[in-house]
C-alpha cells in the first residue's frame, strides 16, 4: 500500500516537473490608461521616485512596518529607491532612462537579485490627453517549479499596475485642473429689436409739360434764392420812385364822366419818405387850350 502511494506521488511530481518545464519562465504584464494632462506634467509625478508613495501600489502607508529609502538624484536618471521589511519583502528600483516626452525606464531587483524585472512607464499623446502605459517584464529562472509563479505574477502584478495608474491619473488631473483655462461665460443674449420696414421709394414727380409755343419762359433760378425749382412768372415791372426834390411831371388823364370825380394824377403823389399834408389834396390841372390864330389886324384873341 505504501509502495503504491510513493509511486503515485512520484508520478505526480514528475508530471508537475514536466508541465513546469513546458511553462514559460518569462512574463510580461502591461496596463494602460488615458490621463487628461500633457506628458510633461505626468513626468513630474513619475520621474521623482519619492512621489511614488503618493500614487504607487506599494507604499509605507499600505505596508506598515516596511522601510523605504531613496538615493541618487531626486528626479531623472540615477534616482534609486529601496524597500525592506514586512510583507513587502525587499528590493531595489533605479531609473535608467527618463524623458519628459516619452516617460521613464527602470530596472528592479527583488529578493536580493533572485528575480530581476525590467519596467517602463511610457507616454503617448492621444486626443486631448496622454496614454500612459505601464509595463513590467522579467524572468523567474530555470526552475520548473518557479515557472508556476508566472501565472500568479501575471494576475497579481496586473492588479497592482491598474491600481497605480488609476491613482496616478487622479493625482495628476487634480493638480493640473487649476492650470486649465476656464471657458469664458457665454455672453448674455442681446434683445433683438424689430427692424423697421424700409421706406417705400416715393414716386418721381411728373415732369413739367413743355411751355406752350409763344409762352414766355420762366425766369432762371438764381443761386441763393429762397425758392428754387419753381417756375417764375413774367418779370414784374419795377415802379420808379422819384428822389427827393425831383419834379414829377403831371400825367394827363382822360376827362371823367359827368358826375364822377376825376382820379388823382400819379404825378401829384408825394415822393416816398416825405409826409403828405392832411389838408393838401391832389389837384388836377385843367387842360390849357391851344392859342387862337392871330387875326389879320394883328390883334390877339382873347382868352376863353
Amino acid at each position: 500500500m505504501l509502495k503504491k502511494i510513493l509511486i503515485a506521488f512520484a508520478t505526480l511530481v514528475g508530471l508537475l516537473l514536466v508541465i513546469g518545464f513546458a511553462l514559460p519562465s518569462k512574463f510580461r504584464v502591461e496596463r494602460s490608461t488615458i490621463i487628461q494632462a500633457p506628458p510633461e506634467v505626468i513626468y513630474g509625478h513619475v520621474a521623482n521616485l519619492e512621489r511614488w508613495q503618493e500614487w504607487g501600489p506599494w507604499s509605507a502607508k499600505k505596508y506598515p512596518g516596511s522601510n523605504w529609502m531613496y538615493g541618487g538624484p531626486q528626479v531623472g536618471v540615477g534616482a534609486v529607491h529601496s524597500w525592506s521589511g514586512g510583507s513587502v519583502g525587499n528590493g531595489t528600483l533605479s531609473l535608467t532612462q527618463a524623458d519628459p516626452k516619452t516617460g521613464v525606464v527602470y530596472d528592479m531587483s527583488v529578493e536580493h537579485g533572485r528575480y530581476l524585472l525590467h519596467g517602463s512607464i511610457s507616454f503617448a499623446p492621444e486626443g486631448q490627453g496622454t496614454r500612459v502605459t505601464w509595463v513590467d517584464e522579467g524572468d523567474v529562472g530555470a526552475s520548473p517549479l518557479a515557472h508556476y509563479l508566472v501565472l500568479l505574477i501575471r494576475s497579481r502584478l496586473g492588479r497592482y499596475l491598474e491600481e497605480g495608474l488609476a491613482n496616478l491619473g487622479k493625482q495628476v488631473e487634480a493638480s493640473f485642473s487649476p492650470l486649465v483655462a476656464e471657458p469664458e461665460p457665454a455672453p448674455a443674449p442681446v434683445p433683438v429689436e424689430q427692424a423697421e420696414a424700409p421706406a417705400q421709394p416715393s414716386a418721381p414727380a411728373p415732369a413739367a409739360p413743355p411751355p406752350a409755343e409763344g409762352a414766355q419762359a420762366g425766369a432762371p433760378t438764381v443761386e441763393g434764392s429762397p425758392v428754387t425749382g419753381s417756375p417764375a412768372g413774367p418779370p414784374a415791372e419795377v415802379a420808379h420812385v422819384p428822389d427827393a426834390g425831383e419834379v414829377v411831371p403831371p400825367v394827363a388823364l382822360p376827362p371823367a364822366p359827368e358826375g364822377e370825380v376825376a382820379p388823382a394824377s400819379p404825378g401829384t403823389t408825394a415822393p416816398t419818405g416825405e409826409p403828405t399834408p392832411a389838408e393838401a389834396s391832389p389837384t388836377v390841372p385843367a387842360s390849357t387850350p391851344a392859342p387862337a390864330p392871330a387875326s389879320s389886324e394883328g390883334q390877339a384873341a382873347s382868352p376863353t
